[in-house]
This record gives C-alpha cells, sequence and structure tokens, in this order.
C-alpha cells in the first residue's frame, strides 16, 4: 500500500497539471547560432582574416554573418563572443548590450552592429583571425541574457564575462578553422 501511494505521488508531481513554476515555453536548449557563410567545423574565408602583424595575414577583417534564433523567453540583449581556443582563447570580438529584437549580424557588419564594442586583444570591434600555424578554433559565442550589461565602451573580456555569468540564460556556439598565415 506504501508502494502505490509513493507511485501515485510521483505520478502527481510528474503531471502536466503541475507545471514546474517558472518554465518557458522556449528552452534554453533550443537556442543556437549558425552562419550562411560556414558551417560549423569548416575553414573560414580569408575575407574574415585580419590584415595585421606586418602583412602575416592580409584579409579584409570581415566578421562572417551569424544568425541566431531560440532565444529563451526573458532574454533582453545578447553578446557575442570571439576566441581563438588554440592561442591561450586569444579575444577576437567581444560585443554586448545587442538588444533583444536583433538575432542577426551581416557579414562584415560588426561597426553597425548596435550595442556597445567591447576591447579585444587588438583593440575594440572585429579583429579577424590570423593564426601563427595550422589548425586553430575560432569560437563565436552567442550569449541570450536576462539584462542588458551596463558596461562601457571597450569592457575587456574578463569584465564582459564575469558580468555575463550572472545573466545567462542561454549560450550557442559555432566554430570555424584557419590554418595560417592567411
Amino acid at each position: 500500500m506504501l508502494v502505490a501511494a509513493l507511485a501515485v505521488g510521483l505520478a502527481a508531481c510528474a503531471s502536466p497539471a503541475n507545471p514546474t513554476p517558472g518554465a518557458s515555453s522556449t528552452r534554453a536548449s533550443d537556442f543556437a547560432v549558425t552562419s550562411p557563410d560556414f558551417a560549423n567545423g569548416d575553414e573560414l574565408a580569408d575575407w574574415a582574416t585580419a590584415n595585421a602583424f606586418n602583412g602575416q595575414c592580409t584579409g579584409d577583417n570581415l566578421n562572417p554573418a551569424l544568425e541566431w534564433t531560440g532565444a529563451p523567453e526573458g532574454a533582453e540583449s545578447f553578446a557575442i563572443v570571439l576566441i581563438d581556443r588554440d592561442a591561450g582563447n586569444y579575444v577576437h570580438w567581444v560585443h554586448f548590450d545587442i538588444p533583444s529584437n536583433v538575432t542577426s549580424v551581416a557579414r562584415g557588419g560588426s561597426g553597425d552592429l548596435p550595442g556597445v564594442e567591447g576591447a579585444t586583444n587588438q583593440s575594440t570591434g572585429y579583429f579577424g583571425p590570423c593564426p601563427p600555424g595550422p589548425d586553430h578554433h575560432y569560437e563565436f559565442t552567442v550569449y541570450a541574457l536576462d539584462a542588458s550589461l551596463g558596461l562601457p565602451a571597450g569592457a575587456g573580456f574578463s569584465a564582459v564575462t564575469k558580468a555575463i555569468a550572472g545573466h545567462e540564460l542561454a549560450e550557442a556556439s559555432i566554430t570555424g578553422l584557419r590554418s595560417g598565415p592567411a
């Protein structure tokens, strides 16, 4: 009898009639980022590389287009971070406080993207890949946040990721490869 009562009690807890408080119809697992310019794990185009380091790289320094979908309910802003995983998380792009109605950035459109530009290892804005050797992984991560971060322009990677930690609803990444020099 105790087993039957326990089974009924457990079934009642799992019932749709007792939804989880605060549950959202859009789950964080639905959040995704894609690019019409490259598939996850593909090589990034020459035009996406930097024009830097005394001719080591001679690209056009244009960010690839990114699109994000499935943001969870309550998303108030987005942030984008691009790091080179194979160069000690070298920071190539930080952009935050992107309004929640913006769900993409066009190829080369980083300068026109609403929000606030953060600092990279070189300056502010998008700084394209320029790896010294083969097989560097460039991870573009978009964060869905429950608030704007309110940090000043030029805020660095550490400050931005620390602020994100308190407001992250979801994150999604896409990785492009690049072998250098470009």
